[in-house]
């Protein structure tokens, strides 16, 4: 290679490197920044909820109002008393019993299981055929569809319809009714759903690219006639829809003022942006459960005092009444795996054993710990239990009959859908 030639490759790979750092440069340091394209917000929304800030504990919050031996509870607004929970040691499960009378009521895995409010049986979508049924009390699955809906990852069901809103891993979500076999196609932004106590409207939580763009909606089931009720912002992941049977609150949102390591508040939201009371919980964790009139509301929450379990209470939660006698119910179980049989009685399954830090590792430490089927009578504090289930399962997706005569369950071991008694 001629000395020319070794100038001319060394002048051009010169260039390159000036040119290339040039480039890079500009690009840190030069280069106007990106303006995103705005974003239309909707009129008449309320502000952004309120975020954590620096509150303390106000006097008296927190403390459990007492009431007289045997006396009876103030009536919340609207109807339905506030239950009483005398004072008990918590509960222990007892030694080994007879199995209790469980059915099984499918032979294969089955996921979502519902029971309507209009109908009798139990809804529930098989993962294996793709298929939604109708599972009878002697164990006849009739199909709710012709229609196969594969690789269904979540389903909400409405609560007096056969109408679900279906989503699918690629972010899809459909209502679907399955009365008239008829499907709508919702938004693909819009995520964790809840139909309203008639199935009229849905609530859910829209979530736009940026933060002036994320919503809590109300709709139609269909999607249409969308309004705001509350803009979400970087709370989004915060809040989380949970429409009450009396049709006041339609989520909830843990964005109040902190008021300690073990206690929070939790802020209830309402369709129409009432300015509810603070629900004032002590624990971390929080799983809502409402009871059928709307007016009490059954929760767990873990703390640092119980090690970390899981522990129920029961409140007060519409009007003046939140927070009306606040009771630790004294017995140790996750939320999700109770079910109200009346406004004062529940049903329960309630592990066996449950270690230390048991609520941090739910999943892990729980797996596999057999369940008791406990009834609780919240007006007089009784706690029986009402037996092992078969097989001794570990109880997931807790449901009763209409009449109170069943508890429905997955088996988490199995995933078949079980049936078990409640009456001797």
């Amino acid at each position: 290679m001629s000395e020319r030639t070794k100038k001319i490759i060394l002048i051009i790979l010169f260039s390159t490197v000036v040119v290339g750092a040039g480039v890079v440069i500009y690009y840190l340091f030069f280069r106007p920044p990106v303006t995103p394209t705005p974003v239309a917000i909707p009129e008449n929304v309320i502000p952004g909820l309120p975020t954590a800030g620096t509150g303390a504990p106000q006097p008296g919050a927190g403390v459990i109002p007492t009431t007289p031996e045997g006396g009876v509870l103030p009536v919340a607004p609207g109807g339905g008393a506030v239950p009483t929970v005398p004072t008990a040691a918590p509960y222990q499960a007892p030694g080994a019993q007879p199995p209790a009378k469980t059915f099984a009521l499918t032979q294969q895995p089955v996921q979502a299981i519902s029971v309507s409010q209009s109908g009798t049986g139990v809804r529930t979508y098989n993962p294996q055929d793709g298929k939604f049924y109708r599972v009878t009390d002697d164990g006849a699955m009739i199909p709710l569809s012709d229609n196969v809906f594969y690789s269904v990852s979540n389903v909400t069901w409405a609560n007096r319809t056969d109408k679900a809103v279906l989503e699918y891993p690629d972010g899809s979500k459909t209502l679907y009714d399955f009365n008239n076999d008829k499907q709508v196609t919702l938004p693909k932004y819009w995520e964790d759903f809840n139909f309203s106590p008639q199935d009229n409207q849905i609530a859910a939580k829209s979530i736009g690219n940026n933060e002036t763009s994320r919503f809590l909606v109300i709709s139609n089931p269909d999607g249409t006639n969308a309004r705001p009720v509350a803009d979400l912002g970087e709370n989004w992941d915060k809040v989380h829809t949970s429409w009450s049977p009396n049709n006041q609150v339609i989520g909830y949102s843990f964005t109040g003022d902190p008021i300690g390591m073990d206690r929070q508040s939790v802020l209830l939201i309402g369709k129409n942006q009432e300015n509810y009371k603070d629900l004032v919980v002590e624990g971390r964790g929080f799983i809502p459960k409402w009871s059928p009139s709307g007016n009490n509301l059954l929760y767990s929450v873990y703390s640092t005092e119980n090690d970390y379990k899981p522990m129920l209470w029961v409140s007060g939660a519409v009007g003046d009444a939140i927070n009306a006698h606040r009771q630790n119910i004294g017995i140790q179980t996750w939320a999700d795996k109770c079910a109200w049989q009346t406004e004062q009685v529940l049903i329960c399954a309630v592990p066996d054993q449950i270690p230390s830090g048991a609520a941090l590792q739910r999943e892990a430490l729980m797996g596999n710990t057999a369940d008791s089927i406990v009834r609780v009578d919240l007006s007089s504090g009784t706690r029986v239990n009402l037996g092992h289930p078969t097989g001794n399962p570990t109880v997931n997706q807790m449901s009763l009959s209409a009449d109170g005569q069943y508890a429905y369950y997955t088996d988490r071991s199995t995933g078949n859908l079980m049936r078990f008694s409640l009456t001797p």
